[in-house]
């Protein structure tokens, strides 16, 4: 077998993230590797049709700052019950394990959650192993990324 090295980064099954375009403070994220994309937890979403584009509305927290971003796209999300809702997704950059990733995530009522931010595969697959048996491998304090230097293929 071939042995290469590689940068990828180990995760826990949940991590410190900063979404600084929105949040100074860190989130608590939970990675689903059942999930395909990524969801935010927003509040008082309100879509907004303006010169032919839409944009929308939301806060993060119940007394929090309003925020308006442009949706890029709007995804179909079906949940654990099977019951699709479509989301509006938006792009920002995300902070995780020392390192920023333009990312999109799609944004939906998280409130009785326990976590305000899910990371989908289809995020996690670009350079994230998650350790299930491990969480916040990456402290608050932005450590440098803990990476698997060889990887059998």
């Amino acid at each position: 077998m071939k042995m290469m090295s590689v940068g990828y980064v180990i995760i826990g099954w949940r991590e410190w993230v900063r979404i600084p375009d929105l949040e100074t403070n860190l989130i608590m994220a939970k990675t689903d590797t059942g999930a395909w994309s990524n969801t935010l937890n927003a509040l008082d979403i309100e879509i907004i049709n303006k010169e032919n584009n839409q944009y929308v509305k939301f806060k993060l927290i119940k007394d929090g700052n309003t925020f308006t971003r442009e949706i890029v796209r709007w995804r179909k999300v079906r949940d654990t019950s099977g019951y699709a809702t479509l989301r509006p997704v938006i792009s920002t950059k995300l902070e995780i394990a020392g390192r920023f990733h333009q990312v999109e995530i799609c944004l939906q009522n998280r409130s009785k959650m326990k976590h305000r931010i899910i990371l989908g595969r289809n995020f996690l697959r670009n350079g994230f192993i998650v350790n299930p048996s491990r969480q916040c491998i990456h402290t608050k304090n932005r450590a440098q990324p803990e990476k698997l230097s060889r990887i059998l293929i």
